[in-house]
């Protein structure tokens, strides 16, 4: 008999939790989305699972995994350390030794070209889905780079793994939206350097850079602004790009 969604995402997170124990926070979050995708959830199993986890399922899953909501029934990982800069996680039910957390940071270390295409892959899940809700279905991908087409209009979307790593070479046009999404961060200082340096020159582009919380499952723009209300309804905070411009701004001129 076939496994379920619910049971293959299951059974590849006690996988992951079983062989580490104490795990980086965004390699669990990763993985979490990448499993999600694997499990090839049929419409049925995701309402199934947006009942127990919320919307956003790999997000809801994720937070389960950290001790809240108990929706979905997996080891918990609901103590956390700072290793290297990073944030890992394990069980406060047991203990472990220095050796053990030094071991854990080798594997992070040793996993980050691989994390970084699962980051990507995840980024993308979360765009498609972002943009279905506003009614663009995907007509091309390749080459880095994503097109969406709605009735009255199209876009372009490129993904990058932080705002330091943005190509700023690319154009919007009268016939397409131009998307440049990059992950949030747990460092605010990028944001505000790549704002001050290169947010006003991005929007005369005709940019826009749209910043996605894969913890929460959500998508806000940074710089720019979208004319097609139907996107616009879809961010989690409309109005943030406007705030950033008001009060970054002022403060650069301090």
């Amino acid at each position: 008999m076939r496994m379920s969604g619910k049971e293959l995402i299951s059974l590849f997170l006690r996988e992951l939790l079983a062989g580490k124990e104490i795990i980086a926070r965004c390699e669990l979050l990763y993985r979490t989305y990448t499993y999600v995708r694997r499990a090839d959830l049929g419409a049925s199993e995701r309402k199934e699972l947006q009942k127990l986890v919320g919307k956003p399922i790999a997000p809801g899953i994720f937070a389960s995994i950290m001790g809240s909501d108990p929706g979905f029934n997996l080891p918990r990982r609901d103590s956390f350390t700072l290793i290297g800069g990073r944030i890992f996680h394990f069980s406060h039910t047991k203990k472990y030794s220095k050796a053990d957390f030094d071991q854990a940071y080798r594997q992070f270390l040793s996993s980050i070209p691989e994390l970084r295409i699962l980051l990507r892959d995840s980024l993308v899940d979360l765009l498609k889905e972002f943009m279905a809700e506003a009614g663009y279905q995907p007509s091309t991908e390749g080459g880095g780079e994503l097109r969406f087409q709605a009735a009255n209009r199209r876009a372009r979307a490129f993904v990058f793994g932080s705002i330091r790593s943005i190509d700023r070479e690319h154009r919007a046009t009268a016939e397409e939206d131009c998307i440049l999404l990059v992950p949030s961060g747990e460092n605010l200082a990028p944001f505000v350097e790549f704002f001050k340096e290169e947010g006003e020159r991005a929007a005369e582009m005709g940019l826009q850079i749209w910043v996605a919380n894969m913890e929460r499952g959500t998508i806000d723009h940074f710089v720019g602004y979208t004319a097609d209300m139907d996107i616009y309804r879809q961010f989690s905070n409309p109005r943030l790009a406007e705030t950033v411009r008001t009060h970054w701004n002022s403060s650069s001129r301090l």
